[in-house]
C-alpha cells in the first residue's frame, strides 16, 4: 500500500488571477455515468494571483469504502467506512434501525475490491482514500441505487484528472461533463513517489496550464 502512494507538489508564482483547479479520478467501467455512477471532486487546490502559491497533493493508496450520509445535498460525507483494499470485500447490511453499515474487509477475488449487498432495500455506496493521518476517508466515487443482493466490483485505475474550476468544493458529487478543458491527466501509480509541477498561464492563449517541473 505504501509502496503505491504517491506525493505531487504543485507550485505557481505571479499567475495575474486567481486560479482554482478540481482534482477528480477518472470513473470506472461499472455503472451508467452520471446516472447511477458519480465521480466526487476529490482536491480544489487554490492559487493566487501574485507572489508563490503551493499545495501539495498526497495519494495513499489506502482505499476504502462508504455508506454514504443521507441529506446532504451535493456533498458525500462518510455516516460508517472501513477499509478495503484490492482483494478484498466488505458485505453492507442494514441494521434494525434502518440505516447500513459496512462489515469489515474479508478476502475476495484478485484485482477487484467487492462490495456485496445484503441490505433492505437499494444503496448507495461510496469508494475513496483515507488520508495520511488514516482518520478520514475522502470519497472520489458514488454509486445510487445498487440493488439488493448485489456485488459491485470497482477496478479503479488511480487516473488522476484535472480541470480549472470555480463552482466545485472537495467532496462534492460531479453530476455532469464537466466542460473546462482537461489540464492534466496522469496515471499516478506511473509516476515516481514524489513530483513536482508548475501551475502557468500561457502568456498567448490566457490558458491554465500545468508542466512537470
Amino acid at each position: 500500500m505504501s509502496g503505491n502512494s504517491r506525493s505531487l507538489n504543485f507550485t505557481s508564482s505571479d499567475l495575474g488571477r486567481d486560479v482554482n483547479l478540481l482534482l477528480m479520478f477518472e470513473p470506472p467501467k461499472n455503472g451508467t455515468l452520471y446516472k447511477d455512477l458519480f465521480p466526487v471532486c476529490w482536491k480544489v487546490l487554490k492559487f493566487t494571483p501574485s507572489g508563490i502559491s503551493a499545495a501539495r497533493v498526497e495519494y495513499t493508496a489506502d482505499s476504502g469504502l462508504l455508506v454514504p450520509q443521507r441529506d446532504t445535498g451535493n456533498l458525500v460525507a462518510a455516516s460508517n467506512a472501513q477499509r478495503c483494499q484490492t482483494g478484498q470485500m466488505c458485505v453492507m447490511e442494514t441494521n434494525d434501525e434502518g440505516d447500513n453499515f459496512l462489515n469489515p474487509a474479508v478476502a475476495g477475488d484478485p484485482g477487484v475490491i467487492l462490495c456485496e449487498f445484503k441490505t433492505h432495500r437499494p444503496s448507495e455506496v461510496a469508494f475513496g482514500l483515507f488520508n495520511k493521518a488514516g482518520n478520514k476517508i475522502e470519497p472520489v466515487m458514488k454509486w445510487d441505487g445498487v440493488g439488493v443482493g448485489s456485488t459491485l466490483a470497482v477496478q479503479l485505475t488511480p487516473k488522476l484528472r484535472i480541470y480549472g474550476m470555480t463552482d466545485y468544493q472537495e467532496t462534492e458529487l460531479v453530476r455532469g461533463e464537466i466542460r473546462s478543458p482537461l489540464l492534466f491527466e496522469e496515471n499516478l501509480i506511473a509516476l515516481p513517489n514524489f513530483t513536482e509541477w508548475i501551475v502557468s498561464i500561457d502568456p498567448a492563449s490566457n490558458a491554465i496550464k500545468i508542466n512537470r517541473s
